[in-house]
């Protein structure tokens, strides 16, 4: 791929009026142009005043759009793209099941490919393409490119890290005279890819000219595709908010992304090592008591056991609470995590999360003296597409956690995202409270179903 350097050069040797160090007399080649009136740009700036609307906006050279097909023509927008070494990245050799395994994964990656192609036919609005690395977006971006060029398109390929550099090397080098111009050229870029954008601060000058030339797109409505490995809700707030504001953006994922980037960074709301093997086959419907145990605990244990494995078939807006009045030891984490190390077996993100613990990191996050960004790692939380939330109601939650508590609940319990919840509390019975909001979420049946459990403490019964 070439670098924005390497485009200058071209630039510059494509038109040598634009270089102020050239003399009239200086000793230069003549430059033979395929098209005269756009110097094979294959595109024009309006002639307006500086005060008109489409002052600076670049538009499709018509001489050129008529001879769209012209193996020159195409070649000279090859180069200019920046496409040239991923010019066989095309709609015709990609796989249509993506890059990664799972059936979801498969799903998500044609339908991407579906809306890849009908935006490259006639390029319109802005098209944001999320997912993990190597599932396919660089790929899918390039192609759409590569089709709009032989559609007669002008297009600007940039792998956003090597425009910063450049960006970066201009704030240094300000001598350097075409970079200016050609910010403004990018701004204005019939069709202009983005591949890479990640959570960047707005507080250096090199991303604030990035969101310059994204405002400006998304003002001007002109064809933008974005790529990035992120969740948007870890993105930079204001392009977050030229993201979901633009009426007329796309998004497809080209597989399940993680929302837990910090999290998953971090170690933090993963299942424990020790709970690993926790599973539907070693879960003992007799409990502690084994052939001692009367029919009703095996009865018991069985129905919750028949309830957690019905329930990884289907998880799919569902919740689930595991609960025994004040009785700890009775199976509940275990039905819970082996629930959890099912779904993981179906690339689902899981988190698993001790109630306690996660308030209290949740507290310590949001001190401005610990650098963590508290409210980005809230979003992880309640977004996740499994939360696992252990042992909620134990331990003094002050009126703060209490709060928090209740808006992680209330966001899940309102988008219906599956949750899996084990408690001490009798939760119907809290649910009856009127003041206790967070306890009538868990237990609303429209969306979930509480179990009891009530075997003996196997802790206490083996002691």
């Amino acid at each position: 791929m070439q670098n924005l350097q390497e485009i200058l050069e071209k630039l510059k040797a494509s038109n040598p009026s634009l270089d102020p160090t050239n003399k009239k007399n200086s000793e230069i080649k003549p430059v033979v142009f395929k098209c005269d009136e756009c110097q094979d740009k294959g595109w024009l700036t309006y002639t307006v005043p500086i005060w008109h609307e489409n002052f600076g906006d670049l538009i499709v050279c018509p001489s050129c759009k008529k001879s769209a097909h012209n193996p020159e023509i195409i070649q000279k927008r090859i180069e200019y793209s920046n496409l040239e070494a991923m010019s066989h990245l095309t709609f015709e050799n990609i796989q249509s099941k993506g890059n990664l395994e799972g059936k979801d994964n498969v799903e998500k990656f044609r339908e991407a490919l579906k809306v890849s192609k009908k935006y490259a036919k006639n390029p319109s609005g802005w098209l944001t393409i999320q997912g993990p690395n190597g599932s396919g977006k660089t790929y899918l971006a390039a192609a759409i490119g590569n089709q709009c060029i032989q559609n007669g398109e002008s297009v600007l390929f940039m792998f956003l890290p090597d425009l910063l550099d450049r960006f970066r090397s201009v704030f240094q080098n300000p001598e350097t005279f075409l970079y200016d111009d050609l910010l403004d050229q990018i701004r204005n870029y019939p069709v202009l890819i983005l591949d890479g954008i990640s959570k960047t601060s707005n507080s250096t000058w090199a991303s604030e000219k990035i969101l310059q030339i994204l405002n400006h797109r998304n003002i001007k409505n002109l064809p933008t595709v974005i790529t990035t490995s992120e969740n948007i809700s870890n993105l930079d707030p204001y392009l977050q908010s030229r993201l979901k504001s633009n009426n007329t953006n796309q998004l497809i994922n080209t597989g399940n992304l993680k929302n837990t980037y910090f999290l998953q960074n971090n170690n933090f709301g993963q299942i424990p090592k020790s709970f690993k093997n926790f599973s539907f086959e070693n879960f003992k419907v007799s409990g502690a008591q084994g052939s001692a145990a009367p029919q009703s605990v095996v009865s018991n244990l069985t129905g919750s056991l028949k309830t957690a494995k019905e329930f990884v078939s289907e998880p799919k807006d569902t919740w689930l609470c595991f609960w025994s009045d004040n009785t700890t030891g009775v199976g509940k984490t275990h039905l819970a995590v082996a629930i959890g190390n099912e779904l993981l077996k179906q690339d689902l993100e899981v988190l698993f999360f001790r109630t306690p613990d996660m308030i209290d990191y949740l507290r310590k996050s949001n001190d401005p003296r610990n650098q963590l960004d508290g409210d980005s790692i809230f979003e992880e939380i309640k977004q996740s597409q499994v939360l696992i939330l252990d042992d909620l109601g134990s331990g003094v939650i002050t009126d703060w956690g209490k709060e928090k508590l209740f808006q992680l609940i209330a966001y899940r319990h309102d988008h219906r995202l599956t949750t899996i919840i084990t408690s001490r509390k009798n939760i119907p019975l809290e649910a009856t409270n009127q003041n206790n909001a967070t306890a009538s979420r868990i237990a609303d049946q429209s969306i979930g179903i509480c179990i009891e459990i009530t075997a003996p403490n196997y802790r206490q019964y083996n002691g």
